[in-house]
């Protein structure tokens, strides 16, 4: 367990140390654009989550829509979790989950039937943003950059338009974001 000084949660962060024998690091990235209300559910998570007190090897940066430059800029991570506005055509708030290397066995161009559900014929992107997540992944493993384990939490938007605060539903699923990230960060820390 690790504490992330919040009163709420069931972690402990505080005064957790990576296994002596973990040589990598772990980024959280989140992305999206503030400035379309829900699309920007992964900046207004990290943005939570730089109040925490997590370990020296946890870095986490607002990646805004820049989510390729961010990942090119980055060497030696052990693991990655990104949070982003998936819309998959469930309810907004809706919160997905996925390893890469649950889908990658088949190329980054299988994405897991959860994030094409609802979509329509011909729609490459599944983020929001105009280079999609998935297509910064497919770069960043050409260019053999790929970190070793990538995490992709997903929140389904509600309303994309413009306006700089979250819809009611969606500000709702961040604490439960939050704490997938932190188990995240958790089972990097208790891997033997």
């Amino acid at each position: 367990m690790f504490d992330v000084l919040s009163k709420n949660s069931k972690f402990e962060i505080r005064n957790s140390k990576f296994p002596a024998d973990f040589g990598g690091r772990v980024l959280i990235l989140g992305i999206g654009n503030i400035l379309l209300r829900d699309e920007g559910i992964g900046v207004h998570v990290v943005n939570q989550l730089q109040k925490y007190n997590l370990p020296d090897n946890v870095e986490v940066i607002d990646g805004g829509t820049a989510a390729l430059d961010i990942l090119l800029s980055q060497k030696g991570l052990h693991k990655l979790v990104v949070i982003d506005a998936i819309k998959a055509g469930n309810k907004p708030g809706a919160i997905y989950k996925t390893r890469l290397n649950e889908w990658s066995k088949r190329g980054l161009g299988y994405l897991a039937p959860q994030f094409i559900a609802g979509f329509s014929a011909g729609q490459s992107q599944i983020s929001l943003h105009q280079f999609g997540l998935f297509d910064a992944l497919a770069v960043v493993e050409k260019m053999d950059r790929l970190p070793v384990e990538v995490v992709v939490i997903g929140v389904e938007p509600g309303e994309v338009s413009s306006g700089l605060q979250l819809t009611e539903k969606v500000a709702q699923s961040i604490p439960k974001v939050i704490e997938q990230v932190l188990e995240e960060i958790q089972d990097v820390i208790h891997r033997k």
